[in-house]
């Protein structure tokens, strides 16, 4: 877990993968870290601050998709890209999921 800063959801690192779709259709992207409020990916192609996404998310250790829909909170160019999504009106069986893998993941 990172910590020494004043984010509302603490995020967590983890294996998991997503496919998201925004101006771009990109799949198999790894993510970084995870919150229940967002999470922060590496990718080859950067969507623009504010683009809404949808996202599908793979966690290959529970065998588990859950599907959301984002918004790019922020874009980094260098050194590597990456963006910070924040997931945007989880549903309640969504937001189960992601407890449940996040608590799987707690250190």
């Amino acid at each position: 877990m990172k910590s020494g800063n004043s984010r509302k959801h603490p995020r967590f690192e983890l294996e998991a993968y997503v496919d998201y779709t925004g101006k771009e259709f990109l799949l198999n992207h790894e993510i970084h870290d995870i919150s229940m409020g967002g999470m922060r990916l590496k990718t080859t192609e950067l969507e623009e601050k504010g683009q809404v996404v949808d996202l599908i998310i793979s966690f290959p250790d529970f065998d588990s998709v859950i599907e959301l829909k984002g918004e790019v909170a922020w874009v980094k160019d260098n050194p590597e890209k990456e963006m910070g999504i924040s997931f945007k009106n989880i549903g309640m069986r969504e937001r189960k999921q992601l407890e449940q893998y996040l608590k799987h993941v707690k250190p």
